[in-house]
């Protein structure tokens, strides 16, 4: 027997006598343990979503109206100098009157759905990479960490997120959620509701072995979270 197969063995013989230590109840990690406010005000909330958003490089942008959504997405598309949005349905974006408000200002919505052959596949992935922005709603956030939630569906592809170097959020303040096990009570179906459920802390950072920080390597480079009441 090689040594490879007989370590193997070694952990097979020992795993069932094994036995996980005991959670501590105090770690924030642990369920059993782990305490909410339930009734936190919603303004701390949002001062504290905002703090841990912005402290990961993000940035919030708290709205009375669509009006003030529409004027946000023009900033950040003139900013890139770029007319195109890869995006979520419409019917999947909280008050998404502005989209018609946007494309009545000469803004296309581009829509993340791919088709079926391969060949068509490689083609629409192409044109979708030069768009340089993409739009999603969110299904929640977590104040304590500054996550946004995301879960993966029919009209919610994941490209809206992943593939454009910017990505901008829609997501009500009723959404807005004191910790993960919160959102989990409040959304017991959200690991089985869509193909993908992700949250989304700031915009992606990489760093290598000399300590070096790279933003928007395996994902947007920036991230914008429009808050709307």
């Amino acid at each position: 027997m090689s040594q490879r197969a007989a370590f193997l063995n070694r952990i097979r013989s020992r795993l069932p006598q094994a036995e996980l230590p005991e959670a501590n109840p105090n770690h924030p990690g642990s369920f059993r343990g782990y305490t909410f406010a339930v009734d936190t005000p919603p303004a701390d909330l949002v001062d504290r979503f905002t703090q841990e958003l912005n402290a990961l490089s993000g940035q919030v942008y708290p709205v009375k109206n669509s009006q003030d959504i529409t004027e946000i997405i023009q900033q950040i598309l003139h900013k890139h100098g770029v007319k195109q949005l890869i995006s979520w349905g419409s019917d999947s974006l909280e008050l998404h009157q502005f989209v018609a408000e946007l494309t009545a200002a000469g803004i296309e919505f581009v829509a993340n759905e791919l088709p079926a052959t391969a060949a068509e596949r490689k083609a629409k992935l192409a044109a979708l990479d030069k768009i340089k922005v993409g739009l999603t709603g969110a299904h929640g956030a977590l104040a304590d960490t500054g996550a946004i939630a995301l879960i993966s569906g029919p009209g919610r592809g994941r490209l809206a997120s992943l593939l454009p170097p910017v990505h901008i959020a829609i997501l009500p303040q009723q959404k807005l959620y004191p910790s993960l096990p919160a959102f989990l009570a409040a959304h017991p179906e959200a690991t089985t509701a869509g193909s993908n459920l992700v949250f989304i802390a700031g915009p992606s950072r990489t760093g290598d072995i000399e300590m070096t920080l790279t933003m928007g390597v395996h994902g947007p480079g920036e991230l914008h979270v429009i808050l709307t009441p």
